[in-house]
């Protein structure tokens, strides 16, 4: 019995789809694993072979496919006296010719050892650099835009764990394997090995005819049926094995190679736009503070929070960028267009939204952005630590602003507050859709600004205005800011002066006193345990109770957390200055 051209056991019918669908920036280009598909297990080796494109239709309609693994001559230099070793990697054409096909992959076994790698002319000719992930992968970066992730690899398997499935691949974007492919005037075509198991294909038997293997010639595949009646597959007896090629792209041009500016249309045009129209009509453009995203775990870039611009080591910038309303930025196309390259044109194009969405949002929220609530917040700490700076100096202690707290006001204006070293995490972007972990997280970051109050300096203080020793022993640094200002409490009550009458204000200081110029800080503080907390009910309520305390209904947080890390800023940085305030008028 022979199958039909279009016949496809049950477990593998998934090989008769189209084998990219477009959908990813990123395409698999090679492959091993054993994890299942559609609930059948088995097993998937692939690899990819550059095929000239006047071949292309006659190997994918070929009866039997064509080789499907890397080979080479080795791994070992297993040659002989006088021969020459060859060092290229192939993968084997059509059945009984002699032709072999260019690959991008490189890859040899060795024992129990499987190794997969990109080929080194690829990662050449894009000057890639790698970069190395705590989880055995490894990617491969362009430099020049930069271009993240231009290959995502992970090269070795080793099937003698048995404590891990073996897992393999190699993933490269589609432009640059367009663009590659291009270059070398072939199409991508997966060549693959799939076997799989089922129970309840019922065209199965049919199919064999009584026997025990069957194999079928099919056109861009090799098809090897069998039932395997022991006790190992009782479960899944019948037995697919498929060897075959499937198309990954035909190049239609080089993106990567002939970059140039795109011709987008932006939201509220109608035209598209390039360098020329945008040098003609000075036109302007809004996009989603989002678009802040991709550079901000990303330190080579410097983002520039009070504007929303970008820039990268001198190779580009967005320049005359305008923050606009809560959660967009206004750009200028002429300067965009002049000043990035193509990649970072069609980024922001990304995010770009109608001219009237922009201006809705600035009616409602004016230009009060997450970068002025940064800058508010390192503000008022800054604020704080002049105010003990001031202190100390009334003490005759002789500490400076960076004793007590780290930072100089004067270095931190004239290098600019964004660049500190704990700002990046403060001014990064809260969307309104934000989770209650990025809520959190924020939390995490704003008090680590907190921490940079160093405790020894603030028990000199306190000690020097009469605390003893063993009242605060153990006390971290908020304890012991709490600790001075339930002094300074005292002194603008009594009419006393703080650094001067600390004898008069000792016997009525109350260590348990609750000052409500605090009460922020702490909610911030319970709020960052919460985060390093399993989710629970309890969690839950503390989140609640401490979220209350700055302004947060978490009922309200529905549709996101946006608003409510916006409040977290807005009440701490008012709440700072009235500490501050506090330790002045007790002076």
């Amino acid at each position: 019995m022979s199958a039909p051209n279009n016949y496809w056991p049950k477990s593998v019918a998934h090989l008769k789809e189209p084998y990219d669908n477009g959908a990813s920036d990123h395409v698999v280009i090679a492959e091993i694993t054993d994890a299942p598909q559609n609930g059948y297990k088995g097993t998937r080796k692939l690899s990819t072979a550059l095929i000239p494109l006047d071949l292309v239709d006659e190997i994918l309609k070929s009866p039997g496919g064509i080789g499907w693994e890397v080979q080479s001559w080795g791994p070992g230099p297993c040659v002989g006296e006088g021969q020459v070793y060859e060092t290229n990697f192939w993968i084997a054409g059509r059945h009984k010719r002699d032709e072999r096909f260019q690959t991008i992959i490189n890859s040899w076994s060795r024992h129990n050892r499987e190794v997969l790698l990109p080929d080194n002319v690829l990662l050449m000719a894009y000057g890639l650099v790698p970069r190395y992930l705590s989880d055995g992968v490894v990617c491969w970066d362009d430099p020049h835009g930069p271009v993240y992730d231009v290959l995502r690899v992970r090269s070795h398997i080793n099937y003698g764990n048995e404590k891990e499935a073996p897992f393999g691949f190699i993933s490269i974007r589609r432009d640059y394997l367009e663009d590659f492919c291009h270059l070398k005037g072939c199409a991508a075509v997966a060549t693959y090995f799939e076997q799989r198991s089922s129970f309840d294909d019922e065209t199965f038997v049919p199919m064999l005819n009584g026997k025990e293997v069957v194999k079928f010639e099919l056109p861009g595949r090799l098809l090897d049926m069998r039932l395997l009646e022991d006790k190992y597959h009782a479960d899944a007896p019948q037995m697919s094995q498929v060897w075959g090629a499937r198309l990954i792209l035909i190049p239609q041009g080089r993106p990567i190679s002939d970059d140039r500016n795109p011709e987008l249309i932006w939201p509220g045009d109608t035209e598209p736009m390039n360098q020329h129209r945008a040098w003609e009509v000075s036109a302007y453009a809004y996009v989603s503070d989002l678009v802040l995203q991709e550079y901000e775990s990303h330190t080579e870039f410097d983002i520039h929070p009070e504007s929303g611009g970008v820039s990268y080591d001198g190779w580009w910038g967005t320049d005359r960028t305008h923050r606009f309303g809560r959660n967009h930025i206004e750009i200028e196309l002429k300067k965009l267009y002049e000043g990035c390259p193509p990649h970072v044109i069609a980024h922001w194009h990304r995010f770009a939204v109608l001219p009237n969405i922009a201006q809705h949002d600035h009616e409602q929220h004016g230009n009060r952005n997450i970068a002025l609530r940064a800058k508010s917040v390192i503000q008022a700490y800054l604020d704080l630590t002049t105010s003990l700076l001031e202190l100390s100096d009334s003490l005759g202690i002789g500490l400076t602003q960076e004793d007590i707290g780290s930072l100089d006001s004067k270095d931190v204006t004239y290098r600019g507050w964004w660049s500190i070293e704990v700002a990046r995490s403060l001014f990064a972007i809260a969307p309104l859709a934000a989770t209650q972990e990025q809520f959190l997280n924020r939390t995490v970051a704003l008090f680590k600004l907190l921490e940079l109050l160093k405790p020894a300096a603030l028990r000199t203080m306190a000690i020097r205005l009469g605390v003893p020793k063993d009242k605060i022993q153990g006390f971290g640094a908020l304890k012991l800011l709490a600790t001075i200002c339930q002094l300074a409490n005292i002194a603008r009550i009594q009419g006393y002066s703080l650094s001067s009458d600390s004898e008069a204000i000792i016997p009525s200081w109350n260590p348990t006193e609750a000052l409500p110029e605090f009460r922020a800080v702490f909610a911030l503080n319970g709020l960052r345990v919460c985060q390093a907390h399993t989710p629970s009910s309890d969690r839950d309520k503390d989140i609640a109770k401490n979220a209350a305390v700055c302004g947060v209904d978490v009922a309200s947080t529905a549709s996101g957390w946006g608003y409510a890390i916006d409040a977290l800023y807005d009440r701490l940085s008012p709440d700072l200055l009235a500490i501050s305030k506090l330790i002045e008028e007790a002076e």
